[in-house]
């Protein structure tokens, strides 16, 4: 086989495509199917909820043309097997498995994040930043190996990072155990993406130790110093002093010269980072880099990590990402007297200083909701809470404007109270409709003017309603042509994903509005809130 036509092919290559689009099952085991997430050479990987818990999982699925073929059986069944066996924060997790009326499936973790192959793409990282990625994949490769599992694809594809930079090895399906060996009777299948594997592992796939898995973690290591994918070409003179000879090592085609184990990479890069060596030989943009990154963890970490569990309600939440979304804050409280409020707030545009500014109205916020939290006599008071807020930022020496919009949801009155500052429209979906009413509530920014009068809008809110609310606001010199494609966009998403749990429907949502050419033009931090209301 040519070395050229070798490197284009896929993991799998006798594995193909080309069945017609399945009908989407309803159920697979005892999850609900709300659509079809995926579809690979073997397998359909469908979003799922768990109802018992409204858990958002992945269903994993064998097509239907392998059900009847023993090696993709067994190789489906090897990955539940493998999966099952570990349990670690940087692994996906395994939340159950069986048999359904059309084969297999495995059901689990449903990571919100990207590949670290599109991150790459998309982003350039501090060196700081890319060694910590690389460790936390070290240690689920530390769990993986010491429960005999060779991950064998080993790749930024099979590597998630999610919102909050956390890191997740997903996809064991030519996973092998240390102990087992594969049938060597054709070696000239093999096994693995040629860009990430090993001399050996192209050699013959049966033989391979977990020298191989780190081989392909250098290979990783290398891409996310540099920034960019390697396409298997590797330059060490590229990398710094002291990263060029882990790096070496860790790429060696010999394994007797590579590192035996993944724990003496872990100690040789932690080493690394707690030495000295890495400020000496950073450049001076790499600095930069470490300080927006740091910006940017720490804007994130000014809103809830995960969105609160009310039996009243099912919420979701989907936001924008990167850069764009310095200055974005949510949040989300339940009040004394059983009513909710929901936050949504942005500064006017996203910059570093804008993290800071956000910080700052979070602060204010939180530190004066309590002087307007309902009592057992009273109700909380969005008009007066609005008025003080305002007249604090108008007094703060740092002069800032922010869009802000907040829903006050009431079960026991049946009944949603909203008030926007500079964002559109809530929408308001009512039970068994389909077409969106609209709750308008139009207000200046805060911090225009300290004597800014403000006002409200209520509607009735019962059980099965649908609420929207969002940050996709056009700037006010927008012309009325890009408003009607944006508004047509987001209606057209809600009313399209009716059905779907409410954290898969708010991500559906903000997709489909994406896809309008207006889009661009919004200046705020992109997020949105989906709230249907259970009882």
């Amino acid at each position: 086989m040519a070395e050229s036509s070798f490197y284009k092919q896929n993991t799998m290559p006798d594995l193909i495509t080309g069945e017609e689009e399945p009908e989407l099952p309803s159920l697979i085991g005892p999850y609900k199917i709300e659509s079809l997430f995926s579809k690979g050479g073997m397998s359909l990987l469908y979003l799922g909820l768990d109802l018992e818990n409204k858990k958002p999982l992945v269903i994993k699925v064998l097509s239907p043309s392998y059900v009847t073929q023993p090696e993709a059986v067994e190789r489906f069944l090897k990955e539940a097997k493998v999966i099952a066996l570990t349990n670690h924060p940087n692994i996906v997790k395994l939340y159950g498995q069986g048999q359904w009326e059309k084969g297999l499936y495995i059901a689990m973790e449903l990571i919100h994040g990207i590949s670290l192959k599109q991150f790459i793409m998309q982003h350039s990282l501090s060196m700081r930043r890319a060694l910590e990625i690389i460790l936390q994949v070290s240690y689920a490769l530390l769990h993986l190996h010491s429960h005999g599992v060779i991950h064998r694809d080993l790749k930024p594809e099979n590597i998630l990072i999610t919102e909050e930079g956390e890191i997740k090895v997903i996809d064991f399906g030519i996973a092998q155990l240390h102990e087992e060996k594969e049938n060597k009777a054709d070696k000239s299948r093999f096994l693995g993406t040629p860009n990430y594997m090993s001399p050996e592992q192209k050699e013959d796939p049966a033989t391979v130790t977990f020298a191989t898995d780190i081989y392909s973690l250098g290979v990783i290591l290398y891409e996310l110093i540099l920034g960019k994918l390697s396409y298997g070409i590797i330059n060490m003179t590229a990398l710094p002093k002291g990263l060029k000879k882990i790096a070496a090592k860790t790429l060696a085609v010999s394994v007797k010269e590579r590192y035996q184990n993944i724990s003496e990479f872990i100690h040789d890069v932690s080493q690394y980072l707690n030495s000295g060596d890495l400020e000496k030989e950073r450049p001076g943009s790499d600095q930069a880099k470490e300080i927006n990154e740091r910006l940017q963890r720490a804007n994130l970490n000014l809103s809830p990590l995960a969105l609160p569990t009310w039996p009243q309600m099912d919420l979701g939440l989907a936001k924008g990402r990167g850069k764009q979304q310095l200055g974005l804050y949510y949040d989300l409280f339940r009040l004394p007297n059983n009513t909710f409020l929901a936050i949504l707030a942005c500064t006017p545009f996203a910059a570093i200083e804008s993290a800071i500014s956000i910080a700052v109205l979070r602060g204010m916020i939180r530190m004066h909701l309590n002087d307007f939290a309902p009592s057992a006599r009273g109700l909380f008071k969005p008009i007066p809470f609005v008025e003080k807020l305002n007249r604090l930022i108008c007094d703060d020496i740092m002069g800032d404007k922010f869009a802000m919009s907040f829903v006050l949801l009431d079960p026991l009155r049946d009944l949603a109270t909203y008030v926007s500052c500079g964002f559109e429209d809530l929408l308001h979906i009512p039970q068994g409709q389909t077409k969106p009413r609209r709750l308008s509530s139009q207000n200046d920014l805060l911090g225009v003017s300290a004597t800014t009068e403000f006002s409200e809008t209520s509607d009735n809110w019962n059980a099965g309603d649908l609420l929207i609310f969002h940050s996709l606001a056009l700037a006010q010199d927008a012309s009325p042509d890009q408003r009607e494609q944006l508004d047509l966009a987001l209606n057209e998403g809600v009313t399209e994903n009716l059905l779907l749990s409410s954290q898969r429907q708010a991500e559906a949502v903000l997709k489909r509005t994406a896809s309008s050419p207006a889009y661009s033009l919004i200046p705020y931090p992109k997020a949105l809130i989906s709230i249907q209301r259970i009882i």
